[in-house]
């Protein structure tokens, strides 16, 4: 935002030079960003340009009136002598002469807070003066005519939108504020304003809600009389229709962060006086005031002493806390030995909490004037060491995968909500998001599946996404980091895709030795690698029912890893499988396959525990190296090839012993599950 120093010292009274005054706005959080001495026109007195950087949440300072009073709390509360001006008086303000009746009908709606309007006739449009060319001129605004101008000084003098239209071509006199199914044309472009606050002309649209005005009724060189609305609107509706009509201006800013209504009237008053003094006009009506909306209330907070010493990290006087509240125009209701309890004004919507009273009473202390005895230093080495660390495994594991020929994507974190029919958990609960611009798109993702398999094509199988899923569990919102990768059509090879994954987590530093048959409402005939209680990834087939929502007719393998698992075992290096031992005995794993002949009912699951009898103590782990199903086998048959791998320890390992625990594994599946050694 641009401001005028010989424009802000109409309000504020002090000695202070310029520099000083960039310094204490910069320290009260306003932050200047540039400085620059400019001449004025028809002038030889200098000004100067100061141009800040506004905080979104505080839009009272958004006029030469609002940081004029910023700064003079802060030049108080530091011992300058300061004095704030009162604004101009509008006492004076009278109706003087009789117009033609309006009428003005305001609907009751939400959207609309508050709307005053007044009337004049008789002025005469001529070109502005010399005073306030400059002032508009200084801080970058084009100098239209002597009414207009009005219209931008008032905005950057009080910070409030007021909007000025030629009465004599509103005919019928007939205003209503209403929403209304139709499409009008403004300004040569057809607007959809079904949900839209619109003023009309009896049926023709005048402005929607202060932003979008019809040129049709803007002031022009021959305007004898004029309308003046000021306005107070929904800052939520507003964001919205700016951003539905791509409207992004002073007024629609100032709208957006929301206004103080109590300035409505004297912003009227204020405009038409100074339209009265410049053009001749006469007054000629009263301020005609709508307020379909309840009155806003002030709101009330109690601090605590012991919370903002906390908070600020110092013991700051129970008398400056009082001093810097009453300038701030924080009114105290109640104090005892605990806090105080206290008022805010309307005009500082951005204060709600506790906390946002300590952040202003620090503001305005200076965050450079405590003298604390303790000196207090973060290091951000080691969490950026991490980060970096975790970054570099990613970057490992991607360019991994596509060594394979997977593809990485990238989607939105919002899902349809169609895929919560294939979801119906009852652990967790989706998240639902109210203001989403699409209704289709209402829920943050608790899977990376359905986005992955929008993106596949005819010519791409194989894909990837580093992303996050969300959910609601124990009444708190989870983010869990996740990695998906499917393959799909002539690439879907069961244990060749597990082996690629197996080596993905290995290659971690993971021990994925513990592998269990997994199933869930997404996918079937799959397995899970699990740490302790903990899911590290699981692998299968997406259910058919699924895929055909995608109209897709061919297999499709999914793996879903947890990469919050991963990054956690990664921390905790003290664990034994990131760690690498040497000892004095060899280690060497010895591998033998056995191929069984076994009823489709039986798990591998079933086999490993067989497998882990009490004497068998030199078997280190077993893996399913396939399985086989043909037409040729007895019914209810399949064929499992298993991998045992037997460990060396105190070098007594021999062939004999191998093949002497090989013939026990065998005799104890013959016995106990009836299998048939091919």
């Amino acid at each position: 935002m641009k401001i005028s120093f010989n424009w802000l010292k109409l309000y504020l009274d002090t000695e202070v030079s310029i520099k000083f005054i960039c310094k204490i706005l910069t320290d009260i959080g306003l932050l200047v960003e540039n400085l620059k001495k400019i001449k004025n026109l028809n002038s030889f007195q200098e000004d100067y340009l100061i141009e800040l950087n506004i905080p979104p949440n505080r839009r009272d300072v958004m006029s030469h009136y609002g940081i004029a009073r910023d700064l003079n709390i802060a030049l108080k509360s530091r011992g300058f002598k300061s004095k704030m001006k009162d604004l101009p008086s509008v006492s004076i303000f009278k109706k003087e002469i009789n117009f033609k009746n309006l009428k003005c009908f305001i609907e009751k709606n939400k959207k609309c807070i508050r709307y005053s309007y007044t009337t004049l006739s008789n002025i005469k449009v001529l070109d502005s003066p010399n005073w306030l060319k400059n002032y508009l001129n200084n801080i970058g605004c084009i100098s239209t005519n002597n009414i207009l101008d009005i219209e931008n000084f008032i905005l950057y003098e009080l910070g409030k939108p007021i909007r000025i239209y030629d009465l004599d071509k509103i005919k019928n006199f007939s205003l209503s504020l209403k929403e209304s199914p139709n499409k009008f044309l403004f300004n040569k472009k057809f607007v959809s304003s079904k949900k839209d606050l619109i003023l009309f002309n009896d049926k023709n649209p005048i402005c929607i809600a202060g932003l979008l005005v019809n040129n049709n009724f803007i002031v022009e060189k021959f305007t004898k009389n004029i309308f003046i609305e000021s306005a107070d609107y929904s800052a939520e509706y507003i964001y919205k229709i700016a951003k539905k009509y791509n409207i992004k201006n002073e007024f629609s800013i100032r709208f957006e962060r929301g206004l103080d209504p109590n300035l409505n009237i004297y912003a009227l008053k204020r405009a038409a006086l100074l339209i009265k003094k410049l053009s001749g006009g006469k007054i000629s009506s009263k301020i005609v005031d709508f307020s379909p909306e309840k009155p806003e209330k002030n709101i009330d907070i109690f601090i605590r002493f012991n919370k903002i010493n906390k908070i600020i990290g110092y013991n700051l006087n129970f008398i400056k806390i009082k001093e810097i509240l009453i300038l701030l125009k924080i009114k105290v209701l109640k104090e005892n030995f605990n806090g105080l309890k206290i008022k805010i004004p309307l005009y500082r919507k951005d204060i709600t909490r506790e906390i946002d009273v300590i952040e202003e009473i620090l503001r305005i202390y200076g965050y450079n004037h405590f003298n604390c005895k303790e000196k207090i230093s973060f290091s951000c080495k080691k969490r950026n060491f991490l980060l970096k660390k975790e970054k570099m495994i990613e970057n490992m594991i991607s360019n991994q995968l596509n060594s394979h020929g997977f593809y990485e994507i990238l989607n939105s974190s919002l899902t349809e909500k169609k895929y919560s029919k294939y979801e119906n958990n009852n652990f967790y609960e989706k998240i639902l998001i109210f203001n989403s611009k699409n209704q289709n798109f209402s829920f943050l993702r608790d899977n990376l599946l359905f986005g992955i398999l929008e993106k596949i094509s005819s010519n791409k199988y194989k894909f990837f996404e580093w992303g996050k899923k969300y959910f609601f569990y124990k009444k708190n919102i989870l983010e869990n980091k996740t990695l998906g990768i499917i393959c799909a059509k002539n690439n879907n090879s069961f244990f060749k895709f597990k082996g690629i994954i197996e080596q993905l987590i290995i290659r971690c530093g993971i021990n994925v030795d513990n592998q269990k048959i997994y199933k869930d409402l997404l996918i079937e005939n799959g397995i899970s690698f699990n740490y302790k209680k903990n899911i590290i990834c699981n692998i299968g087939y997406i259910k058919k029912a699924i895929l055909e929502e995608f109209e897709i007719f061919h297999n499709i393998l999914y793996a879903d890893i947890n990469w919050d698992i991963i990054l956690l075992l990664l921390k905790k290096e003290e664990k034994s499988f990131f760690k690498k031992k040497y000892h004095k005995y060899n280690f060497t794993l010895y591998r033998r396959d056995i191929s069984l002949l076994i009823e489709k009912k039986i798990s591998f699951e079933e086999i490993k525990k067989l497998s882990f009898y009490k004497e068998n103590k030199i078997l280190k782990k077993i893996h399913l190296l396939d399985e086989y199903n043909s037409k040729n086998f007895p019914f209810g048959k399949k064929s499992y090839t298993i991998s045992f791998f037997f460990q060396n320890f105190k070098n007594n390992l021999t062939e004999t012993i191998i093949e002497k625990t090989i013939n026990n594994l065998k005799f104890i599946f013959i016995k106990k599950i009836k299998a048939i050694i091919r």
